[in-house]
Order: structure tokens, then C-alpha cells, then sequence
């Protein structure tokens, strides 16, 4: 009695599988033998949407449909003065061009954000620097995070960031050291030449070494953008790729 209970248990299990597989192969569910793969020339995939239209009274400035990514280069000379452990004759010098290539220069990505209604924008950059300060002298941060905001007028865009060095190492006549959260600021304006923009810059930041002394650095940066098209989204009708 017992081995035919088994048994009867066994067939069911069975027929119960063979009814679902059926029924996924009709369409009715979800199973993996559904969809257009499966040769459904009935079944169609979710066209992927656009940017969802805003109300009149909506409060909603920005919308990530609406980012633009970029790739950005920047170059330029850098100034240095020291900050701490300084001396009567250090504290009277003012920003000093170091050597003759003492200079910048930084690669990373950019995010950039237009508002529904005006001239407003936000962005936010991730970038890697190398920096000369000396012919003994040099820094390397490796992550450096922008966040900020501006205003386009036509082609001009006017902008405002603030800037931390999340990551940096260098070493200084010889002296390593490491760092974290090297704060700074900067601003600048650009012209869009269709896909590319060209911008220039001013920036200040504190370098805080955990080695060693630390040191204010000023400097003017040239930038080089170049928009990319946005990567289609491998799930249909889901939020946009980020």
C-alpha cells in the first residue's frame, strides 16, 4: 500500500509538471519556452520610452532621461605655496610657479543634467589627476569627485564646482605621502561645438597630507569634452542606464 501511494505521488508530480510546461508553451505563463526567442512571432518586446512628460505644476527640475555622459580631458599650469610647517621666509612668498612644467592634467567621466524649464544644469564629474608641482615634486590622485552646477546661455555654459580629492599619493623632494578628502573648488565657462566643448577653468584646493607639509595650489585648466550617445537600454520599459 505504501509503494502504491508512492507511485501515485510520482504520476502526479509528473502530470503536474508536463500541465505547466504546457501551459507556458501556450503563452499562458512565464516559464522560459515564452517569448520571441521561442519562434512567437506574436510576442513583441516593450518599446523602450521616453522622457515622461512633466504637468504644468509639477516641482520635478531634473530627470535622468535628460543626462548627458561625457568623456573629459584637462591640462594646465599649477601655482604652489606651502600651508604648514612653514618659516618667516616661506610665509612672505605668494604663489609660485614651481618649474616649467608644473602643470595638471586629469582624465575622467561626466554627467550632465538639464533642467525641464530653463537655463539650469547640474554635473557631477569623476576623475584621475596627475600633477607636477616641482622638478622633486608630484602628486597622483586617483579619485577625484566634482559636483556642481550652472547656467547655458545659447552654446555658453557658466559653471560652479566643488571638488575632493577622495584618494591621492605623491611624494614631495624625496618625502611620500597619502591622503584623503583634499577639498576644493572651481569655476569656469564653456562653448559647445556640437558633440565637443571646449572650456577653460580656475581652481583652488588644499592639499592635506598626512606626511609632511601641506600646500594651497591655484590653477587654470583648458578642457577638452566629448559628448557619447547614450547606451541603449537592455531592458525595455525599464528606468533609463545610468
Amino acid at each position: 500500500m505504501n509503494k502504491f501511494a508512492g507511485f501515485a505521488a510520482v504520476v502526479a508530480v509528473l502530470c503536474s509538471t508536463r500541465l505547466a510546461s504546457a501551459q507556458d508553451a501556450g503563452g499562458l505563463g512565464a516559464g522560459p519556452y515564452s517569448g520571441p526567442s521561442s519562434g512567437r512571432p506574436d510576442v513583441m518586446a516593450t518599446p523602450e520610452n521616453g522622457p515622461s512628460p512633466q504637468g504644468k505644476n509639477s516641482v520635478k527640475l531634473f530627470d535622468t532621461y535628460r543626462s548627458q555622459l561625457s568623456y573629459q580631458l584637462d591640462i594646465g599650469p599649477i601655482w604652489v605655496r606651502r600651508a604648514s610647517e612653514t618659516t618667516p621666509i616661506t610665509r612672505r612668498r605668494n604663489f609660485d610657479h614651481m618649474a616649467p612644467l608644473a602643470s595638471e592634467i586629469a582624465f575622467g567621466n561626466v554627467y550632465t543634467t538639464k533642467s525641464f524649464k530653463g537655463p539650469t544644469f547640474i554635473t557631477t564629474e569623476a576623475m584621475t589627476s596627475f600633477r607636477i608641482l616641482d622638478d622633486k615634486s608630484f602628486s597622483w590622485s586617483l579619485f577625484e569627485e566634482k559636483l556642481g552646477g550652472g547656467i547655458s546661455l545659447g552654446p555658453f555654459d557658466f559653471e560652479a564646482k566643488i571638488r575632493v580629492h577622495f584618494l591621492s599619493a605623491d611624494i614631495m623632494h624625496a618625502q611620500p605621502s597619502v591622503q584623503l578628502l583634499s577639498p576644493g573648488v572651481e569655476a569656469g565657462f564653456g562653448l559647445h561645438l556640437g558633440r565637443i566643448r571646449l572650456d577653460i577653468k580656475g581652481h583652488t584646493e588644499y592639499l592635506w597630507r598626512w606626511f609632511g607639509p601641506d600646500y594651497y595650489i591655484r590653477g587654470v585648466t583648458i578642457g577638452l569634452r566629448l559628448d557619447v550617445n547614450r547606451p541603449k537600454n537592455p531592458f525595455p520599459g525599464a528606468p533609463p542606464a545610468q
